[in-house]
């Protein structure tokens, strides 16, 4: 009980630390996605300006794309370096969007990178976000609530800041240990859930197609003493995150959930 204590509260400074490392070495503005990616049948047609980065892109259009946000007040919660939020607020047009993530660096750099009239960053917690009840039309969580000290708090906080008939898109990664749980978690919230998919296959291809744009990136950024570490976060082929998406050890989900 104690270790597992102890991991939690050290998610928090791990992916802090990850995040000011990329912030200090990006200084060309390459990275504005960190999740693995999907690739699927009907891919989005894409601004020359968005190709390199289309497999992680089109993790957010499969979620964006499955409801109708058009029009609608959005909230991304854990948005990172900005590059979904940017994307769905150009492509998708809702109304507003408000982003946030916990690490101040990263919510600088979005600030600066992305100045659409319907896109707003800000610093906060997942697990205590500063909205009043009933906000948000459309919740967003993509490959980010895996770095939550405590999972409940935040689907409470989805909840609580959803208006009713509200749609919670989500999509992350647990191991084999930890789906069911997860699973159960969500089924003991009174959401309806309006689609489940396990998109671990499409992840995986995804990193082998995409996987020499990431190590090249990782040589370029991450500093020598954290190679290893990095290959790792970025999931390029052979490293031991692609191996657990190969061998089945990991599993990445797609929910659309109605309040």
């Amino acid at each position: 009980m104690i270790h597992e204590k102890f991991k939690k509260l050290l998610k928090k400074p791990i992916w802090r630390v990850w995040y000011w490392i990329v912030s200090l070495k990006d200084k060309g503005d390459e990275v504005r996605f960190m999740n693995y990616g999907y690739s699927g049948e009907n891919p989005p047609n894409l601004l020359k300006e968005d190709e390199t980065e289309r497999y992680p892109l089109q993790l957010y259009d499969l979620l964006a794309s499955s409801v109708t946000v058009e029009g609608k007040h959005m909230l991304e919660v854990g948005c990172g370096r900005g590059g979904g939020s940017s994307y769905i607020s150009r492509y998708f047009k809702p109304k507003h969007y408000s982003a946030v993530d916990l690490s101040g660096k990263a919510i600088s750099y979005c600030k600066k990178a992305y100045t659409h009239d319907n896109l707003t960053h800000l610093q906060a917690d997942a697990q205590n976000l500063p909205f009043e009840n009933a906000s948000f039309d459309v919740v967003i969580n993509v490959e980010s609530s895996h770095c939550y000290p405590d999972i409940s708090e935040f689907f409470n906080e989805v909840y609580r800041v959803l208006r009713p008939g509200g749609i919670f898109l989500y999509t992350d990664l647990r191991n084999k240990g930890n789906v069911e749980f997860l699973k159960e978690k969500l089924l003991g919230m009174p959401f309806e859930v309006m689609k489940y998919e396990n998109i671990t296959l499409n992840v995986l291809n995804a990193l082998k197609i995409d996987s020499d744009r990431r190590e090249d990136l990782v040589n370029r950024i991450a500093p020598k003493f954290m190679l290893s570490t990095a290959y790792v976060f970025a999931g390029v082929k052979d490293s031991k995150t692609y191996q657990l998406f190969e061998n089945g050890w990991y599993e990445y989900f797609f929910y659309v959930l109605k309040k």
